[in-house]
């Protein structure tokens, strides 16, 4: 389906999509992969270090990275060939005729993106081989990576001294500057926030550089004083692995910044770094790892509402967070500067509540890594029983503005899961509308996502919103679903099946199945309409 994103949602998406992060996705990393340009080897590395040889015979290997089935893509930079070999290192040819291939990436449809620094363009390989151009008009295109929106970053190493610059792709083509003045970037990686770091391998000794730059761009020095850094790969604990060409050895760097040890030495001219994770055992089916809303929180009636429900036999630990300003930090306007929170329990009872996180439970709410970025920003973290619950946000001293709830599942493997989730307020136009957010584990999840206006008058809720339109996105920004009225043809006999159809027919509802990952719902007004409203997300049975 075609993107069919509104522009002025461009970026809520976004920041919805940045401030939610997947739980235990992956366990600690099971492979490093390293090209060894000089010697023509591809080294594979297990987590204590242990070196063997994976590939060898190669010309000027270079850029490295994986597909989603295991299988690994080498940018051969002095044959102009990119290379794919099998987990277990059977050897095909990919692709031939380029000119000096170096950083390669895939996006999330398993496209493989490569840089031709020969040529200054940027080639797009479907699966199957077939090549397109991507961009053109490039100076020296050395290393390519993509964020969760996927929007493509590509490192220019311009010959001239300081003039080397990374561009922002979005999917689809549109270029803008990201970043300039840089010497010679040679490499690029994401972490898990979002960030982008950089390694600028300056010819002089000593000069190198990595860079973090924030999702807005903000630039700051996360290590110094290297030895032409080469390759950059993170690990799933958040620490950063940076190749150095010059002295043969691989670095780690903790997520503060501080060289943690010598990962790998006595390598030869070591460019391309990339990691094969672990997986976890499959979370069981249907299983909710994070959910979410945002919206503009008002006053009275018009706070922001959330529930969900734990099931299964089992208590869960969650964490609850409340973010206002942090929402800034990604364009969205308006945030609520000091959001509260509080938690009900089925009764209706306030069993937990906070305004400033630091206030209580600083050290284990730190401890999980998930803490608010900022100290106005709420959070709770308890262990619940099975049942349902309610959560509140509200501004400070009756304040008002966008804010985002969510609840994150800390202990995923239990027998007990989030199996259903939902979020009420007041739906306004433009960037006001209610959007949610839902991310799920491993292994296939069936949900229906249904969005309720008039049904709440019956339960006493003021100005509803009379007729709820819904979509739902992946979380590149691409529309997959959309519906108005529940009776359309879109699943209409599944939904009614289901037992969640929605009580009125100007109500929507949307049944997908998917796998593990995230999905953004927003929920708007037809024709512009505003008033409360209820996004509602229910597992069901495969």
């Amino acid at each position: 389906m075609k993107n069919a994103t509104p522009s002025y949602l461009l970026a809520t998406i976004a920041s919805v999509a940045t401030v939610l992060l997947p739980i235990c996705a992956f366990a600690a990393p099971q492979i490093l992969f390293e090209s060894d340009f000089q010697s023509g080897t591809i080294f594979k590395f297990t987590p204590d270090g242990t070196r063997t040889t994976f590939a060898s015979g190669l010309s000027g290997p270079g850029g490295l990275a994986l597909d989603a089935s295991g299988n690994l893509f080498e940018a051969d930079e002095n044959s102009g060939t990119i290379f794919k070999f099998t987990p277990d290192g059977t050897k095909t040819t990919f692709a031939i005729g380029l000119n000096h291939p170096f950083g390669l990436a895939f996006d999330a449809a398993g496209n493989l993106f490569a840089a031709n620094a020969g040529s200054g363009t940027i080639f797009k390989f479907t699966a199957d081989g077939t090549k397109t151009t991507f961009a053109t008009g490039l100076s020296s295109p050395t290393a390519l990576a993509f964020d969760s929106m996927g929007n493509l970053f590509a490192a220019s190493a311009s010959p001239n001294a300081g003039s080397g610059a990374i561009f922002k792709f979005t999917p689809a083509g549109t270029k803008t500057t990201f970043a300039t003045g840089l010497s010679s970037p040679t490499a690029l990686a994401f972490d898990s926030m979002g960030n982008l770091f950089a390694a600028s391998a300056s010819p002089n000794a000593g000069s190198g550089a990595i860079f973090k730059f924030t999702p807005t761009g903000t630039k700051t020095t996360f290590a110094g004083l290297l030895d032409a850094p080469t390759g950059l790969g993170f690990d799933s604990f958040g620490n950063l692995f940076q190749a150095s060409g010059s002295d043969g050895s691989i670095f780690v760097f903790t997520p503060g910044g501080t060289p943690e040890s010598i990962f790998a030495s006595g390598l030869s001219g070591p460019a391309g770094l990339a990691f094969q994770p672990a997986r976890l055992p499959p979370a069981p089916p249907a299983q909710l790892l994070n959910i979410s809303a945002r919206l503009k929180v008002l006053t009275g009636d018009n706070v922001l509402i959330g529930g969900f429900i734990i099931t299964g036999s089992d208590n869960k630990q969650v964490l609850l967070r409340a973010l206002g300003s942090t929402l800034g930090q990604f364009g969205v306007s308006g945030v609520l500067a000091d959001p509260t929170l509080e938690l009900c329990d089925g009764t209706g009872a306030v069993i937990a509540s906070n305004d400033n996180w630091k206030d209580t439970q600083q050290a284990d709410i730190a401890a999980t890594g998930k803490a608010p970025p900022t100290d106005f920003e709420a959070a709770i973290l308890r262990t619940l029983a099975p049942g349902s619950y309610t959560v509140v946000v509200r501004g400070k001293n009756a304040t008002a503005g966008v804010a985002l709830v969510e609840a994150y599942d800390l202990s995923p493997g239990a027998n007990a899961s989030l199996s259903n989730s939902s979020a009420r307020g007041f739906v306004d136009i433009n960037d006001d509308v209610m959007i949610g957010g839902f991310i799920t584990g491993e292994g296939n999840c069936r949900v229906i996502v249904r969005a309720l206006g008039s049904t709440l008058a019956q339960f006493g809720v003021p100005n509803v919103l009379a007729d709820p339109m819904l979509e739902l996105y992946d979380p590149n920004g691409t529309l997959i679903a959309s519906n108005d009225n529940e009776p359309s043809p879109l699943h209409f006999s599944e939904i009614r099946a289901s037992g969640f159809a929605p009580p009125n027919l100007a109500e929507p509802a949307i049944i997908i199945t998917k796998q593990a990952g995230n999905v953004t719902a927003i929920v708007r007004g037809k024709n512009n309409t505003t008033g409360n409203a209820l996004l509602e997300v229910y597992t069901l049975p495969l």
